[in-house]
């Protein structure tokens, strides 16, 4: 599963990195900031992948993450090239900040549980 999680993470930001080359209209900037969202999901879903929870918190937590990680790959892509007065930059990092939060709140509530 962990190597699996990381053929993956390569596939997609290989995969954006060839959309940028090829397509004219794709920025640089948000080309970056789409491969920072594909390795900032992958990275916690590699994290995720190697803690010991309860198998339920883990599909629960896979599945929300995959879908935050698309949700600032969205972000990511319709952003304005610029780092100045950015808010979707700030709602990516706030998702990341959410998804960070909720992983220490499983692993607290897991030890809850399993003591």
């Amino acid at each position: 599963m962990k190597k699996l999680i990381i053929i993956t993470a390569i596939f997609f930001i290989v995969l954006n990195t060839v959309a940028y080359l090829i397509f004219s209209i794709y920025d640089l900037f948000n080309n970056t900031l789409v491969n920072f969202s594909i390795l900032s999901t992958f990275s916690i879903l590699y994290i995720l992948s190697n803690t010991k929870h309860a198998d339920a918190y883990r599909i629960a937590l896979s599945l929300i993450y995959s879908c935050l990680g698309l949700v600032k790959i969205v972000f990511s892509y319709y952003s304005k090239p610029t780092f100045s007065d950015n808010l979707i930059i700030l709602s990516i990092l706030g998702l990341i900040f959410i998804e960070i939060i909720l992983l220490f709140l499983i692993k607290y509530m897991n030890k809850q549980v399993m003591s």
